[in-house]
């Protein structure tokens, strides 16, 4: 069985995905708080259009309009989000800020696992019929 082809694990593993390049991202950040002219840098949030445009849509009609590209190859874009003042050396880059940011990320993944984990044990159970 192809889970990828359920929508809700597809979703919770692209969600997974994103967590896992946003927090490489801040990690990244955090490494170059002392370089200077280092402006900090995040991932562009997906919006649920792009989600929609990869998902594997089905064509029951030919007359429908089929989905553009394979499903499940999402790109994520990484955008400058400077942390605020830039200190003497140019940094751009605050240590709380990105902290904070790490934080955020983490519980976001542990949740989406979570969920993740949970929808496997309802396929499990409704495989086993009790």
């Amino acid at each position: 069985m192809d889970l990828s082809r359920i929508p809700l694990l597809a979703g919770l593993a692209q969600r997974l995905d994103f967590l896992g390049a946003r927090a490489a991202v801040v990690a990244e950040n955090i490494a170059n708080a002392d370089t200077p002219d280092y402006a900090a840098r995040d991932l562009e949030k997906p919006s649920f259009g792009a989600m929609a445009r990869t998902a594997a849509l089905r064509v029951s009609d030919p007359k429908h309009i089929s989905a553009p590209g394979p499903a499940g190859q999402t790109q994520f874009r990484s955008v400058a989000a400077p942390d605020g003042e830039a200190s003497l050396t140019g940094n751009q880059v605050s240590l709380e800020t990105q902290a904070m940011k790490l934080s955020e990320t983490r519980q976001d993944y542990a949740l989406a696992a979570s969920l993740y984990r949970k929808g496997l044990s309802m396929l499990r159970l409704a495989a086993r019929g009790q």
